[in-house]
C-alpha cells in the first residue's frame, strides 16, 4: 500500500509539471516565438510606373506584403576573346565554399549597395570565384575612357534570367553569365597561368576556390556526392572528397549544356537595364521581350542615400515586393487580344496576400480563367493552347523600401468564344493603346513566341531548404 502511494503522489506530480510547463509557454510564447509582423501596403498606386488610368482602381486595394530577402545566383559559361581552331566543351565556373559546404554557383544575398540583382550577380561572382585583383573594378565607375571600358570588360557579364523563384518571404533570381578568360594550361607546371581570372586556393573569407569545369566533370561531382555522402559520417569536403553543396550546378549547367549542344536559344529570358524616366510610364527600350531590371531616383536624393533605405537583414536587402502580372491574351482564330474593359489595357492581377499565393500561381489561375472559355472544339489539351512568358519587370522604388515584380505572361487560344466573358472586349493589335502591350502584341503574333526562352518554365516555386 505504501507503494501504491508513492506511486500515485509521482504521477500526480508528474501531470502538474507537464501542466504547468505548457500553461507558461503559452503565457510566453509571444516573447520567444513572435508572430511574424504584417506589412499593409499604403492605399496608393503600387508601382510608380503604373499607367495613370489605373490609378484610380488600384488605390482601393491594400495588399499583404511581407518583406522579402532576395538572392542572385550566376551559372556563368566561359568565353575567350580567342576563338581556337579545335572545338572545346563548354565550361562553366564553380566555387569551393567554405567548410561545411561543398561546391555551388557563386552568388548570395542582395544588398542594399546593389543598383539591381544584376549587380548583385557580378558582385557576388567577383567576390566569391574571382581573382583578388578584380575586387576593386566593384568601385569603379563607368568611364568612357578607353582604359575604364577595358577594366570593366574584366567583370562577368549577366546575359540571361534562366530562373525566377518566388515562395513569401524569398525571391531568387538566376542568371546565365559570360566571363572572358584566355587563360592556358601550362603543360610543364599542370596548372593555370597566373593571370585567370578566377580565384586560386586558399582562397580568402569568401570561398576556397573556383575553377572552371565541363559538364562531364559536373557529373563526376554529383556521382562522388552519392557514393561519399552515404557514408556513415560523411566525410569532411576535400579536393579529395569533392561533393556539391545543393542541385543548382546539376540543374542549371545541365540547361545550358543542353541547350547548347542541341543548338537551341538560351533558356532564359534576354537581360536589360531598364531606362526609368520620371514617375510615369515612360518605356525606351529597342527590345519588348526580355527580364528588365531598374532602380527608380528621386530627383531630390541621390544613389547613397536611397541606397541605405528600407528594411534590413543584415547588409541585405529585405523590401516589399509587389507581385503583379499582366497577361495577354491571343484568339488566333479572329487574330484579336483580350483587353479589360475597366482599364482598357490587358489583364491584370495582383497577389493580394504572398502567404497564400505566389506569383506562379497566379499566373497559372490567370491563364486558366481563360482557357475555360476556351471552345471544345479541340479535344487534344495542347492543341487548345499555347503559353509563355513575354516579359519581367523589376523595380526597386525610389523610397529604397518597395519593389514591383511584374510579369507578362501570354496565352494563345486556337478559338474563342469571345462573348462567353463580357469583363473583356477583344480588339486588334492596331487598337491597343498602351504603347508597350502592342509592342508585346506583335511579338505574339510573329514567331518569337515560339522560341525555348518563352516558356514558362522560368518561374519556379523553390520550397527546398535555404541556402543562403
Amino acid at each position: 500500500m505504501h507503494n501504491s502511494t508513492r506511486l500515485l503522489v509521482a504521477i500526480l506530480f508528474f501531470l502538474v509539471t507537464v501542466l504547468g510547463t505548457y500553461v507558461w509557454f503559452m503565457l510566453h510564447k509571444t516573447v520567444y516565438f513572435p508572430k511574424p509582423p504584417a506589412y499593409p501596403h499604403p492605399r496608393a498606386v503600387l508601382s510608380a510606373h503604373e499607367p495613370k488610368d489605373q490609378a484610380p482602381i488600384m488605390a482601393d486595394i491594400e495588399i499583404l506584403v511581407p518583406p522579402s530577402i532576395s538572392f542572385s545566383l550566376a551559372a556563368i559559361v566561359r568565353t575567350r576573346t580567342q576563338q581556337s581552331q579545335e572545338q572545346r566543351p563548354q565550361e562553366y565556373a564553380i566555387v569551393h565554399d567554405r567548410p561545411p559546404r561543398g561546391w555551388w554557383l557563386p552568388g548570395g544575398g542582395i544588398e542594399h549597395r546593389d543598383a539591381t540583382p544584376v549587380d548583385a550577380a557580378i558582385r557576388e561572382s567577383v567576390e566569391e570565384a574571382g581573382s583578388p585583383s578584380l575586387l576593386p573594378l566593384l568601385t569603379l565607375s563607368p568611364s568612357k575612357t578607353e582604359d575604364g571600358l577595358r577594366d570593366l570588360r574584366s567583370l562577368p557579364s549577366m546575359t540571361h534570367l534562366i530562373s525566377l523563384e518566388q515562395t513569401p518571404g524569398r525571391i531568387r533570381f538566376i542568371f546565365r553569365g559570360e566571363w572572358i578568360d584566355d587563360s592556358v594550361v601550362d603543360q610543364n607546371k599542370s596548372s593555370k597561368e597566373s593571370r585567370s581570372i578566377l580565384k586560386p586556393p586558399p582562397g580568402d573569407d569568401e570561398s576556397i576556390e573556383a575553377k572552371w569545369i565541363t559538364w562531364d566533370e559536373v557529373l563526376q561531382f554529383r556521382e562522388s556526392k552519392r557514393a561519399e555522402m552515404s557514408k556513415s559520417p560523411p566525410p569532411v569536403q576535400s579536393k579529395s572528397h569533392p561533393w556539391l553543396r545543393g542541385h543548382e550546378p546539376i540543374t542549371f549547367f545541365g540547361m545550358l549544356e543542353f541547350s547548347s549542344k542541341d543548338g537551341r536559344s538560351v533558356p532564359g529570358l534576354p537581360v536589360h537595364r531598364m531606362d526609368i524616366h520620371g514617375e510615369h510610364n515612360d518605356y525606351r527600350e529597342a527590345e519588348a521581350t526580355g527580364a528588365f531590371f531598374g532602380r527608380m531616383m528621386s530627383a531630390s536624393s541621390d544613389e547613397s542615400s536611397n541606397a541605405g533605405a528600407g528594411l534590413t537583414s543584415g547588409r541585405r536587402a529585405a523590401l516589399l515586393t509587389h507581385l503583379k502580372c499582366r497577361l495577354l491574351v491571343y484568339n488566333e482564330n479572329q487574330q484579336t487580344f483580350a483587353i479589360d474593359a475597366a482599364t482598357n489595357a490587358f489583364p491584370s492581377s495582383l497577389v493580394k496576400n504572398q502567404n497564400e499565393m505566389t506569383l506562379k500561381q497566379l499566373v497559372a489561375v490567370k491563364i486558366a480563367d481563360f482557357v475555360s472559355f476556351h471552345s471544345e472544339d479541340n479535344k487534344n489539351k495542347k492543341e487548345r493552347y499555347q503559353a509563355g512568358l513575354l516579359r519581367m519587370e523589376h523595380i526597386v522604388h525610389d523610397n529604397g523600401k518597395d519593389a514591383t515584380l511584374t510579369v507578362f505572361p501570354f496565352v494563345c487560344l486556337r478559338s474563342v468564344r469571345e462573348s462567353a466573358n463580357e469583363a473583356v472586349s477583344w480588339v486588334s493589335v492596331n487598337e491597343i493603346s498602351d504603347n508597350l502591350e502592342r509592342r508585346l502584341a506583335d511579338a505574339v503574333i510573329g514567331d518569337q513566341r515560339r522560341n525555348k526562352y518563352l516558356h514558362l518554365d522560368i518561374l519556379r516555386d523553390h520550397e527546398g531548404r535555404r541556402r543562403r
